[in-house]
């Protein structure tokens, strides 16, 4: 009667002892991460974008259009343009006095 009561106690212990299923706060937590994470992932550059942040300030005239990659376009301030979307497209967006503001992919 004893050996079976220590049989049994060596398998409920090594049962309790094995792999745990992750609970809701485990997965909550877990979710948590991968969001941190991706929100902290800078976005890749696929339109040459760091290459000509030395834009940013300068006339917007005196921007060398050759110089830019192929389908760049120069936005001007409060100018109408089309929302299609291209990751590989520069933007270069000018502000009301005609400098480069900002550049953004699209």
């Amino acid at each position: 009667m004893r050996k079976w009561m220590m049989l049994a106690s060596f398998v409920l212990l090594g049962s309790a002892c094995g792999p745990q299923q992750a609970t809701y706060r485990d997965l909550e937590r877990l979710a948590n991460q991968q969001q941190r994470d991706a929100i902290e992932r800078p976005p890749p550059d696929t339109c040459q974008m760091a290459a000509h942040q030395s834009l940013v300030g300068a006339d917007g005239a005196c921007i060398d259009r050759s110089a830019l990659p192929q389908g760049a376009r120069v936005i001007c301030f409060n100018c109408v343009v089309t929302m299609d979307y291209s990751a590989q497209r520069l933007n270069v967006h000018l502000d009301r006095d005609g400098k480069v503001e900002r550049l953004s992919c699209g």
